[in-house]
């Protein structure tokens, strides 16, 4: 059976079709290159010790029909894909340039993200023409000075700001810790300590920022497979731009609408999104679209702020509400109103923890 298995692992390494990262001999994420339709772009600026991918399209039969003979026994747990087409939400692979379906495109941008949000996915006849909202310094000027876009409100369209995302690891997400925020080293210790029942499986970092939690979740090993999802263009460069400096392994970059997310019903066992849900357009959208793409019993784990946070704690410049909008720039929260936002979402075992102006939330699907 010794010899059967080497052999068997021997065949992998070298057929095309196959990723192989190390330590060589174990197939990433458990599967095969044929199901194995997403993976982690390169940034060229910054290629030194990056892995090398296996082009697809040339794998023998041979080596395919000996991967499907393998027991359960000889070959990690396979992980089923999780996507869906955003426009007709039918399955989707990451790897495609369009939908399968309906023909809308996924496109990948020069970063190394692939555009799942609606407005990038629809068709071409219906995509409106780029315009001065498409600039995220215009439209946080604009949002600040009172101006209000539709669906660009300034909670949003701040953390688009290649500003602000460089500024997020450079001090900023610590000044958290004055209002009760465990820290990112204590927050990660209490995921992994939720998300027990997810491991072996798929975990989401909805909200990702520059990618503090989804590079520890990456470096873990614990998961078949780790999604970074944002809505923040210059935040997914940064996710892409730290990964590669630290020699994260490799893991999915998804640009999202968290209203909207391109995931199948039931997919996905754990669920992360830290010092989020203040900054997300609609709290009760965003929070029904978590427990679609939850699996029955998967675990959702979040924090945020609640009522009473000083302004020059979450903004850069006294929270950027212009003195004339009178409009404060986030949404905060009591913990009781978290509480009835999980269960109107469909959660049915909610905790909402508070540390002084931090609210930790764990939800069972």
């Amino acid at each position: 059976m010794t010899m059967r298995v080497l052999a068997l692992l021997m065949l992998l390494s070298l057929a095309d079709g196959f990723y192989v990262p190390a330590p060589v001999g174990k197939i990433h994420a458990g599967r095969p290159a044929a199901a194995f339709s997403e993976r982690l772009p390169l940034v060229p600026a910054l290629g030194r010790g990056r892995r090398a991918f296996l082009r697809p399209g040339r794998s023998s039969g041979v080596c395919q029909a000996a991967a499907t003979a393998a027991t359960a026994e000889e070959a990690p747990p396979a992980t089923s894909d999780v996507y869906a087409c955003p426009q007709c939400k039918t399955p989707a692979s990451l790897e495609a340039s369009s939908c399968s379906n309906c023909g809308a495109p996924f496109a990948k941008s020069a970063e190394g993200f692939t555009d799942l949000t609606p407005a990038a996915t629809a068709p071409k006849q219906t995509r409106s023409s780029p315009s001065i909202t498409s600039n995220p310094f215009i439209t946080t000027a604009l949002a600040s000075a009172g101006v209000q876009l539709s669906g660009l409100p300034l909670r949003q369209e701040l953390f688009r700001s290649p500003f602000v995302s460089y500024l997020y690891e450079r001090g900023w997400r610590n000044s958290f810790k004055q209002a009760g925020f465990p820290g990112i080293e204590k927050e990660f210790q209490l995921v992994q300590e939720f998300f027990t029942e997810a491991q072996n499986k798929t975990v989401i970092d909805l909200s990702c920022g520059s990618g503090l939690m989804v590079r520890r979740l990456a470096k873990s090993g614990k998961y078949n497979k780790v999604i970074a999802v944002d809505y923040s263009e210059s935040m997914l460069q940064e996710v892409i731009r730290r990964s590669k400096e630290e020699s994260t392994p490799a893991f999915d970059v998804v640009r999202a609408d968290v209203a909207c997310m391109p995931f199948q019903d039931d997919s996905v066992d754990a669920i992360h999104s830290g010092a989020a849900l203040h900054c997300w357009p609609s709290v009760q959208d965003g929070l029904k679209e978590v427990n679609r793409v939850l699996k029955p019993g998967g675990s959702f784990f979040a924090t945020t702020f609640l009522w009473g946070v000083p302004d020059e704690l979450v903004s850069l410049v006294e929270n950027l509400s212009s003195p004339l909008s009178g409009r404060r720039a986030y949404r905060f929260f009591s913990p009781k109103e978290l509480e009835w936002l999980m269960k109107s979402a469909g959660f049915s075992d909610v905790e909402v923890e508070a540390r002084d102006r931090c609210a930790l939330i764990r939800c069972k699907k």
